[in-house]
């Protein structure tokens, strides 16, 4: 049996049906966070923790329980990279004024260089794939991806 990923890169628009969506769904995350993680790790810095970042370039100061369900990333998890953020000094944790028991996380200027930077790399990739595909395909692949976002948090 052909190996999925050489079956996907070697289809052509008449034989992609032969592939279910969700397998290339799956493929086109994974191809893409491994992408980012290469280009992230000479930031020393993660995916998830970039999540953050870019999260709270929406909304700086928030809690733990924001980050974790905006970004879709479990409490634990968010908590670990919070802490090294924290170290690498991106963000800050300040006690909550209105309940002492929780923190507050704001974002840094040593951590919104790193945000800017993520944005800058978003911005690159989607410019190769324009560049690759249209930007009529583009804006197509954008709404699809959005309207299958939508039919799946139904």
């Amino acid at each position: 049996m052909q190996d999925i990923y050489q079956k996907i890169q070697t289809s052509t628009k008449e034989n992609i049906n032969e592939i279910k969506l969700g397998i290339l769904l799956s493929t086109a995350f994974t191809t893409y966070t491994n992408h980012l993680n290469n280009i992230l790790k000479e930031m020393n810095i993660s995916l998830s923790q970039t999540r953050i970042l870019l999260t709270l370039a929406h909304k700086d100061g928030v809690s733990i329980d924001h980050l974790s369900q905006k970004t879709g990333i479990g409490k634990s998890s968010i908590t670990k990279s919070v802490k090294i953020l924290e170290r690498k000094e991106f963000i800050t944790k300040e006690i909550d004024p209105q309940d002492n028991r929780k923190k507050i996380i704001k974002i840094t200027n040593k951590g919104r260089k790193i945000q800017e930077r993520a944005l800058e790399i978003n911005q690159e990739i989607e410019e190769t794939i324009e560049n690759q595909i249209g930007k009529q395909e583009t804006n197509n692949l954008k709404y699809n991806l959005k309207t299958l976002i939508t039919l799946m948090e139904k």
